[in-house]
């Protein structure tokens, strides 16, 4: 046994040699860790040895093997719980609630507040969308423990004071709850989760609904799995189909013209196919994250929208095309530039805050963006 171990701890060391490091890894969905620079002030403070540890960990040879086989041992023993992602039943991987970081989150209600309260005619709403583990529980494995995020979303309700309309997007998800409103292996909601959610938005927000076209849904790949899935190791078989809502009769939707403004690039229609072909296929919602997107469409409509978004909001901004003339859309974690321009130069006519409760509740940009023209 003991010659055994030692000339499997030789042959990793070998492999390990000539193994090629690479810069992400599609089986986890995220970029691995690449060798250190060696400095005197580096290895004075300990932080080379640190660096080098973790790159040692993700460039390690067969990596994807050794995370497999930890998964299925973890599994064999019982345990339910990876990297903060529950292996629930019927197939679902539930992202754990995250507790508040409780001074950024203030932060960012009285940036919000404040922010109202520079555009008292403006209207502005807030919705936050309860993740899977909160409306799913049923699917959680036994004995598993989760934070109450309706209490959360309670005492953010509280703390924005009236001044934004709230938008109920937890009844909605809850009187659905037994439908497919959530991936099985991703942290996002499904488009029939986001349509449930638009319909609340549109009778809070007023919307005319007579300029909706009839929707069908269509599945655009059937072999989709997700972030959860890659965190975790758990399902990673799984494959689940995407949809995209489209209308009945073409000629029936507004036009659209979509500009990615810091990648400088515009094109006709609010998804990309091409990612479909990638790890990440969520990312044909809008492409993905962008710091700042500006849609110009044919609706029939005067109306400017500003939201500010997660990327929950991205399959759900195809359904509020037809009631907006332009859709500027800000993802604070990408963004640099200055709110009161956009609100000055693009006639905003109503704002709409559009986050998933886990997102907003560790987010530490929000407040930064909307504080900006203080800081300039």
């Amino acid at each position: 046994m003991a010659k055994m171990f030692l000339g499997i701890l030789l042959v990793v060391c070998a492999l390990n040699l000539v193994w090629p490091d690479r810069e992400f890894s599609e089986s986890e969905n995220r970029m691995l860790e690449q060798r250190p620079e060696l400095s005197l002030s580096g290895v004075e403070s300990g932080r080379y040895m640190e660096q080098y540890e973790t790159y040692q960990a993700d460039q390690i040879a067969g990596r994807d093997l050794w995370v497999q086989l930890k998964t299925h041992a973890d599994l064999l023993m019982g345990k339910r719980e990876s990297g903060g992602v529950f292996k629930g039943k019927d197939g679902y991987l539930l992202e754990d609630i995250k507790t508040p970081d409780e001074e950024q989150m203030e932060n960012n209600l009285s940036a919000i507040r404040k922010f109202q309260e520079s555009y008292p005619d403006i209207p502005m709403y807030m919705m936050l969308v309860p993740n899977a583990a909160n409306v799913l529980s049923d699917k959680l494995p036994a004995f598993a423990v989760t934070r109450d995020q309706d209490a959360d979303f309670q005492r953010i309700r509280e703390a924005l004071d009236g001044k934004l309309a709230w938008v109920d997007a937890s009844q909605a998800m809850e009187d659905h709850k037994s439908e497919n409103i959530y991936y099985h292996t991703d942290h996002h909601w499904t488009t029939l989760g986001a349509y449930y959610a638009y319909q609340e938005l549109e009778e809070t927000m007023g919307l005319d609904t007579g300029k909706a076209p009839e929707l069908t849904p269509y599945a655009v790949s059937n072999s989709f799995n997700g972030t959860l899935s890659s965190t975790s190791g758990y399902e990673t078989g799984y494959e689940e189909p995407i949809y995209v809502y489209l209308p009945e009769e073409e000629e029936a939707a507004p036009e659209v013209v979509v500009n990615y403004v810091d990648e400088q690039k515009k094109t006709a229609t609010l998804y990309d196919t091409s990612k479909l072909k990638e790890k990440d296929q969520y990312g044909m919602f809008l492409g993905g994250n962008s710091g700042l997107i500006n849609i110009r469409t044919t609706a029939d409509s005067t109306e400017r929208l500003l939201l500010f978004k997660d990327s929950y909001a991205n399959c759900l901004v195809p359904f509020l095309t037809p009631y907006f003339r332009e859709i500027l859309i800000v993802d604070p974690r990408y963004y640099y530039g200055d709110i009161t321009e956009i609100m000055r130069d693009n006639k905003i006519s109503s704002v709409l805050f559009l986050y998933n409760g886990n997102t907003f509740v560790e987010d530490n940009s929000i407040s930064g963006v909307l504080n900006n023209d203080e800081t300039e």
